[in-house]
Order: structure tokens, then sequence, then C-alpha cells
């Protein structure tokens, strides 16, 4: 089993490699996580969004996101 500064590292090594645009990315949702619980009314608004987005064509298919997977 890893130590817990062994998985410290992995993560550190991926964040390392991540463009511009995927650091932005683990900025917001990091930030998102450490707000905590959110009411009901804002997870309804969060889900509206996430559907507008998918609507937009804004998401990443299976295949990309196992390519993006690779590279890290």
């Amino acid at each position: 089993m890893e130590t817990i500064a062994a998985r410290k590292y992995a993560i550190i090594e991926k964040v390392m490699h991540l463009n511009e645009e995927e650091l932005t990315e683990l900025e917001s949702s990091l930030i998102k996580f450490s707000e905590g619980p959110v009411s009901v009314e804002q997870y309804n608004r969060e889900i509206d969004e996430a559907e507008a987005e998918m609507d937009r064509g804004e998401f990443y298919s299976q295949e990309e996101v196992e390519k993006l997977a690779k590279k890290w």
C-alpha cells in the first residue's frame, strides 16, 4: 500500500503536467470542493448549468478522457 507521502507526490506530478486550461479547471473544482456542502437550490443551478454545457457540446467524450489520462 502506498504511503500518504507517495500519494501526495503522485498528485503533484500529475498537476505539474497539466496545461493552462486543465489547471484552471482543477483550481475551480478545488475551490468549489473547499466551499463545502451546497444548498438544494445551488445544487439544482449547478445541474442546470452542467446540462446547458452538455447541450452546447462542452464536454469530453470517454475516448478524449482516456487520451488525456494517458498523458498523465
